[in-house]
């Protein structure tokens, strides 16, 4: 349920255990009036963004922390710790094209707590009764629905917990691990994190042996892909620029696309392994070093004026040989929604694309993505174009290589990628298939310099690192033959990744834990009040501004939805949880809409009620 509202003059007090709220009570009033007491709450200002951007209210100080050993024996059948409204965040996920946790003070941000000692029985008496008044017993975190939705055939892993004191707070089958789905992105994203931090950027270049004169470079042309995640359109253009600003008109030689990095990537996938031949989907394109805009083509449609008349398509930034586009979109009244179909096949080495559909008249301009089959010849002939038209003519063929490129080439120009926090963003946001395999076999061909690298490489290195984070900490899974989880890309677009979420919550301890990186992955991930997709957006105001997650999605063999982040404590405090719902062989499909309000019921419940004292295990 959402927290309450309380009115400007509610008291603040703290008992021994926690900050207590109340709004009337003679043993409230009796608190407040004691001069050597705080007289009201004090507002603190707060180095982290607040979920909900509101202020937040602490104690003036924490009387009754510790008392005497009989006092506080004697409060604990009576005191339960509740907290007030606060609300603190940033922002959440899809499915194509994501921000980091921020720890200003290096290990989250808790409530102050005085360490004064009070040792009175009587100051002890007074805030016990005080506690008593003000709020009363904090029940479990209720996971009904989660219950519920596994009794009914689905496979359900959950936990959440307190980082703040590392402790569990509601836990449901937790070491159980099933197909995670995109929750994958999250491995790959903090590995990378820690691996080269959110500065790191990609440089992609051309580069050369041959020498310039009078205009023209006498060698060939190579474009050196190093596999930058986001190098889009807009990168290739700065890259051709350049080769004009170089003073080159033409290049007699070849233009060749080096995809040494990583190529060519055997598809693991069967959505990948399908949309060699054909796709209706932008997030099964193929992998390469050199792939440029995500490996996908842009249909534009543009409406005409007047209803009956045909819209006029196009291909963005241009028309390239190895894409035909062929079919009709009709133009309907200006009141007709925009329906559009299309259809990628590859025909021997032509990728024909299919369009139909209506629009309406004089609406906006419909851009649909879909998958591209060759991404190496896709960047060769767009860089071809992109040359042309910056004034640049290449005399030769275009060519493909996966070899290094020879340790004479000289570099022409270069393009430097966004820093890794914000292709992280973009990842996480959009849940980018192709962004995060490709970060993932970046990893691999780093620690793997000598041979060419594929997605299980990749998995096994994700392996390693999530071995080593359940190794240690508070929530460390138990051991087992079992003990690592299973990673075989990247991006979780297999059915063979599997991790349970007390694997998830592992991991997002070790990264609240890690202050240097924590504010970048925090950043990538998303607040469901400001997510591109309106069905996550709704809840209760705790759902929507108090959690800042990565979700997860796959329909086939059987369903999979997984949640899984961070959420503010009505105090404050930091908290971490994940979930992960499979269908079975008794129940194949769960509607995602019947999984996502069965999380989103559990986690309310779990921000709602007050954190627990003391810790228990998970089993």
């Amino acid at each position: 349920m959402p927290p309450r509202a309380y009115p400007a003059q509610a008291q603040w007090v703290r008992t021994c255990h926690g900050p207590v709220t109340g709004r009337s009570g003679a043993g409230l009033a009796a608190y407040r009036n004691r001069r050597t007491l705080p007289t009201g709450p004090r507002r603190v200002a707060d180095p982290l963004t607040s979920f909900a951007r509101r202020p937040t209210w602490h104690s003036g100080a924490s009387v009754c922390r510790a008392i005497s050993v009989a006092t506080a024996a004697r409060d604990q059948d009576h005191i339960r710790t509740t907290s007030g409204p606060h609300s603190r965040g940033q922002q959440l996920a899809t499915n194509s094209v994501g921000t980091p946790e921020v720890r200003w003070n290096g290990a989250g941000t808790q409530q102050p707590r005085s360490r004064r000692r009070v040792a009175t029985v009587v100051l002890g008496t007074l805030c016990a009764i005080t506690a008593f008044r003000g709020v009363a017993a904090s029940p479990e975190p209720s996971l009904a629905t989660l219950a519920a939705l596994q009794r009914t055939g689905a496979r359900v892993s959950f936990l959440a917990v307190d980082l703040g004191h590392p402790r569990v707070v509601a836990a449901l089958d937790p070491s159980q691990r099933l197909v995670p789905a995109s929750l994958t992105k999250l491995y790959t994203a903090a590995y990378a994190l820690e691996r080269w931090g959110a500065e790191k950027t990609f440089t992609t270049a051309f580069t050369s042996r041959g020498t310039i004169r009078d205009g023209r470079l006498q060698g060939d042309l190579v474009f050196q892909g190093i596999g930058d995640p986001s190098l889009t359109n807009a990168g290739l253009w700065s890259l051709a620029a350049g080769v004009r600003q170089r003073g080159i008109q033409e290049v007699d030689g070849d233009l060749i696309i080096n995809a040494a990095g990583f190529a060519p990537v055997n598809c693991t996938a069967a959505d990948r392994c399908h949309a060699l031949r054909t796709s209706h989907n932008a997030y099964n394109a193929p992998l390469s070093a050199a792939g440029v805009d995500y490996a996908t083509v842009s249909v534009a449609v543009i409406p005409a004026a007047h209803p009956g008349e045909p819209a006029r398509l196009a291909l963005e930034p241009f028309a390239i040989p190895m894409i035909r586009l062929v079919g009709a979109v009709q133009t309907g009244p200006a009141n007709v929604a925009a329906a559009v179909r299309v259809t990628r096949r590859t025909e021997g080495d032509t990728d024909v694309v299919t369009v139909s559909g209506r629009v309406p008249a004089n609406g906006p301009v419909v851009r649909v993505y879909r998958s591209v089959s060759d991404p190496d010849r896709q960047a060769g002939q767009l860089l071809r174009a992109f040359l042309q038209q910056a004034g640049v003519r290449i005399t030769g063929t275009i060519r493909t290589e996966s070899r290094p490129p020879a340790p004479q080439n000289q570099r022409v120009a270069a393009v430097e990628g966004e820093p890794l926090g914000i292709e992280l963003r973009k990842m996480l946001t959009y849940s980018n298939n192709y962004m995060a395999d490709t970060l993932a076999l970046d990893l691999a061909a780093a620690q793997i310099p000598r041979r060419q690298v594929d997605l299980r490489d990749a998995g096994r290195l994700l392996e390693q690192y999530a071995g080593a984070i359940n190794a240690r900490g508070p929530f460390r899974a138990v051991g087992g033959a079992d003990a690592h989880p299973v990673f075989w890309s990247g991006s979780g677009l297999t059915v063979r990744n599997a991790l349970s979420a007390r694997d998830l919550v592992a991991l997002l301890n070790h990264m609240y834990l890690r202050a240097g990186d924590f504010p970048a992955f925090l950043g990538a991930l998303t607040v469901p009040a400001h997510t591109p997709v309106p069905m996550l957006a709704q809840g209760a105001p705790v759902w929507r501004t108090r959690i800042a997650v990565k979700t997860g999605s796959l329909s086939e063999p059987v369903s999979v939805f997984g949640v899984a982040g961070y959420f503010r404590s009505p105090h404050g405090g930091w908290g971490a949880f994940a979930a992960i719902i499979n269908g079975s062989a008794r129940r194949p499909n769960i509607p995602l809409d019947t999984s996502l309000a069965a999380v989103r019921s559990a986690v309310e419940a779990v921000i709602s009620t007050p954190l627990p004292r003391g810790s228990r295990a998970a089993h």
